[in-house]
C-alpha cells in the first residue's frame, strides 16, 4: 500500500494542477485504484511570500498539520518560492514523523547526480530571509 500524499497547494493555483497531472501521468496504474491518495490543501490566500514572509510560514505550518490530521504522511508543496518559508511544515513533518519532500533540494540533488554544471530556476524573488 502506497504512502497518503499530501499536497500543499494554491500558490499558484495552476502550479498545483499541474503538479497533481503529472503525480497521476507518472504513476504506473493498470486502474483507478491504483493511484495515489492525495489530500490538498489548495489555498490561495496564503499571504504574499514576498512581502508576508512570516505570515505565510505560519500558514503552510497551519496547512501542513491539516494535511496530517487528514492523513498525509509524505507532504510535497509545488510552488519554489513557499519553499523560502518552509520551516514551519518542517517542524509540523519532524514532530509527527511526516515526510517533506523539497523539492529544491531534490532538484539539486538530480541536477548533481547528472553531472550537471549550471541549473536555471524559475521563481519569484522570495521574502528575505
Amino acid at each position: 500500500m502506497s504512502k497518503v500524499l499530501g499536497v500543499i497547494g494554491g500558490m499558484g493555483p495552476a502550479a498545483t494542477v499541474a503538479f497533481l497531472a503529472r503525480v497521476q501521468a507518472l504513476t504506473p496504474a493498470e486502474g483507478d485504484a491504483d493511484h495515489v491518495r492525495v489530500v490538498m490543501d489548495l489555498n490561495p490566500q496564503v499571504p504574499d511570500r514576498n512581502v508576508r514572509p512570516g505570515e505565510a510560514e505560519e500558514e503552510l505550518g497551519r496547512m501542513a498539520a491539516g494535511l496530517a490530521a487528514a492523513g498525509a504522511q509524505v507532504i510535497a508543496m509545488p510552488c519554489n518560492t513557499a519553499h523560502g518559508q518552509a520551516g514551519a511544515i518542517r517542524e509540523v513533518c519532524a514532530a509527527r514523523g511526516l515526510v517533506f519532500i523539497d523539492m529544491i533540494a531534490a532538484t539539486a540533488d538530480a541536477a548533481a547526480a547528472s553531472g550537471a554544471r549550471r541549473i536555471g530556476v524559475l521563481a519569484t524573488p522570495g521574502g528575505e530571509r
